[in-house]
């Protein structure tokens, strides 16, 4: 009675008195299943159960059912190991074995056990790293696991599984979706002048031939506004890579909308090509514009078609990209100083004058300081605002001096934000965009000619010519620049006294 009471006091005592190396209870013969019944030995210290570096043995000591007293400094410095569930491995015959990265995993699985001590191991237990065990795991070798508890889902047997394709399914390359495969980082252009085979252009053509102009001054000005905004926005989305994106593109890529990939890094390529699209627009409709060497009221004419135009990307389109290369033509300085022809336009063509004055000026405004949210549904618009962000991602230095009508502005750090958070829902709502453009464009039939005007390509070659259109983007715009410049002059020619551009 009094050794009853004397156990159950130490049970209650702080972990200063242990008791260590209890006798192991007889095992039933009957009972094959659990090779190391439960031990009432209660477990000190933290050092791990399963250690690769030393081998548990069960304590010999003639105290064993004494108690220790830690403050004493009399703690067994190996304690007893935690009942085990699988049987007791067998030693090592050295100890520099278990210093091998093999005999760790080996330890940890008793199947791997006969492996590792010289004997017969399986194929797949590699001797130089853990790696090849587990490449062997994807070529379907079996798996080392370190517990006895069977889950169906983790087993790698050689049976179907429901989920899996057949090996058939597998041939014809459908294992490749789930596949990581590196995007491609496009150094070229997608445009490529000299190589578009046009109908209305020969092979080799001069800068701004007088033919060309007047046939794509016709196709221009005999078509309904609506139909050349479907057209143009039918080309800024293969541009954008929103519509007709083929299956190696989207592999290329490493998404399925150029709309996510003008936000990374190595978008580089095709932001590049998306200014350049944006710019060649904008510097061809000023050249519609100061092309018309005829009437004041063929000038005027030209600017209503255009502005109605810009008035259908808007609403009926939602392509809020070339409406911004519409509005960009028609506010640069060569075109704002013909004072004759926009009164011209007052007259003859008033509530156009007044469409462009008090709506297209100022949703412009709004879309540049990036507040397009508060003014256009999202269900409207089929391409995006893009000339912010990727004038941001691909400006080379900071420039104290705007170059753009939102950098001017007061507020320009705020806008810039505005910008960079627009993007970033921009490339979360990419095939909401891409639904919207299908929905618009159901139905449409383009015609091959409209389409070839409005390529980046075509218009390319029309402005600079076959040799011109291959040089440097800068180089190109700074000498159009000028080109404009002297085409304004000749149609309105400046006061004496004014002074120049």
């Amino acid at each position: 009675m009094q050794d009853r009471r004397a156990l159950s006091l130490k049970a209650h005592q702080s972990e200063s008195y242990l008791p260590i190396g209890g006798k192991l209870p007889p095992q039933s013969p009957g009972v094959g299943t659990r090779p190391c019944p439960n031990s009432p030995v209660f477990r000190t210290g933290s050092e791990p159960t399963l250690s690769p570096a030393v081998v548990r043995r069960v304590s010999s000591d003639p105290r064993a059912g004494g108690a220790l007293r830690g403050s004493d400094s009399q703690l067994c410095p190996k304690p007893p190991p935690k009942p085990c569930k699988a049987p007791m491995l067998k030693a090592p015959r050295s100890p520099s074995t278990w210093l091998n990265s093999e005999a760790n995993y080996c330890e940890l699985n008793p199947a791997l056990a006969a492996g590792c001590d010289g004997t017969a191991r399986p194929p797949f237990c590699a001797q130089d790293s853990y790696v090849d065990l587990l490449t062997a795991k994807q070529n379907g070798g079996p798996a080392a696991r370190n517990s006895d508890t069977s889950y169906l889902i983790l087993d790698d047997n050689d049976g179907a599984k429901p989920w899996e394709p057949l090996p058939t399914q597998r041939d014809k390359g459908q294992e490749d979706e789930g596949t990581f495969v590196t995007p491609l980082l496009e150094t070229a252009s997608s445009f490529k002048p000299n190589d578009l085979e046009s109908k209305l252009l020969p092979p080799e053509n001069k800068p701004l031939e007088t033919a060309m102009l007047k046939r794509a001054k016709e196709l221009f000005t005999n078509n309904d506004p609506k139909v050349i905004a479907q057209h143009v926005l039918n080309m800024d989305c293969k541009v954008a890579r929103i519509l007709e994106v083929s299956e190696e593109m989207r592999k290329n890529m490493g998404m399925s909308s150029g709309l996510e990939l003008i936000t990374l890094p190595y978008g580089h390529q095709l932001r590049l090509d998306i200014i350049e699209r944006h710019n060649t627009m904008a510097i061809g409709i000023a050249v519609d514009i100061l092309g018309c060497t005829g009437t004041l009221e063929d000038r005027a004419a030209t600017l209503n078609r255009i502005i109605q135009v810009a008035v259908e990307l808007k609403d009926s389109m939602g392509d809020l990209y070339s409406f911004s290369a519409i509005m960009k033509a028609l506010e640069m300085p060569q075109i704002t100083r013909l004072e004759k022809t926009w009164t011209a336009l007052r007259h003859q063509y008033t509530q156009t004058a007044i469409l462009y004055e008090k709506q297209l000026k100022p949703f412009s405004k709004i879309l540049h300081e990036g507040r397009e949210s508060t003014c256009v549904p999202p269900n409207n618009i089929s391409v995006p605002l893009l000339m912010p962000l990727v004038t941001l991602m691909e400006r080379e230095a900071v420039t104290f001096e705007g170059t753009d009508m939102w950098e001017k502005n007061d507020e320009s750090c705020e806008i810039m934000l505005n910008h960079l958070a627009t993007a970033r829902l921009m490339a979360e709502a990419a095939d909401s965009y891409r639904m919207n453009a299908e929905r618009i464009l159901a139905g449409f039939q383009p015609d091959e000619e409209m389409s070839e005007i409005f390529k980046t390509e075509f218009q390319m070659r029309l402005l600079w010519g076959s040799k011109g259109a291959q040089v440097n983007q800068t180089e190109r715009y700074e000498k159009f620049n000028q080109i404009l410049t002297a085409l304004s002059r000749k149609l309105e020619p400046p006061p004496t006294k004014q002074a120049e551009l």
